[in-house]
């Protein structure tokens, strides 16, 4: 029988420390995840992962088993990666979007077209403010809900649901003004003297 994450946390906090292990195991792919979209260096990112869950196995006792563990987690992880960003000023990276070709026969200019509309909400994303970035990663590619999201980065459900508006709003004129100038390069490169 799989434990859930609050009985695990209880046999921890009851002496069974060997247990955090499987913790680690659950939530390392989101926390180094939500770390790397953010700082984009896999090393630091690795290490913000690793500070993540020294924080959390510190701080054990404060959660609270009427919520969502992964919340939780995540909000550790998405507040000491923040940390990191303001100690070292880094630039952020965007939510990044697989391309999967489930499809053999897909033409190498499909494929070619999806990628560079990847690389288009890529750059789009990068250009959002972070308040706004953030809460698009944790919607769109954590898959978390709003009221997960605002239990993660302790803001109300109204600003959580403002922020994706807004950030929707940015990231649509955002894709316009990239396609415009996908459009005027292509057309000006084409051009012989």
């Amino acid at each position: 029988m799989t434990l859930k994450d609050d009985q695990i946390v209880k046999k921890i906090l009851q002496g069974e420390t060997v247990f955090f292990e499987e913790l680690v195991s659950r939530y390392r792919k989101p926390v180094f995840s939500i770390c790397y979209r953010m700082v984009r260096q896999r090393e630091e990112s690795e290490d913000l992962a690793q500070e993540v869950f020294v924080k959390a196995y510190r701080h054990l006792k404060q959660y609270n088993p009427e919520r969502k563990f992964s919340s939780w987690i995540l909000k550790i992880a998405t507040n000491t990666t923040i940390d990191a960003l303001r100690k070292k000023r880094l630039e952020t990276i965007p939510l990044e979007e697989e391309i999967e070709t489930h499809r053999e026969d897909a033409s190498a200019e499909k494929t070619f077209l999806q990628q560079e509309a990847s690389q288009e909400i890529e750059t789009a994303i990068d250009r959002l403010p972070q308040e706004y970035r953030i809460v698009v990663l944790l919607y769109h590619q954590q898959g978390k809900s709003y009221q997960d999201i605002a239990e993660i980065l302790d803001i109300p459900l109204s600003m959580v649901k403002n922020r994706l508006f807004r950030a929707r709003k940015i990231l649509k004129t955002e894709l316009k003004k990239l396609k415009e100038e996908m459009i005027w390069t292509t057309n000006h490169s084409t051009k012989t003297p």
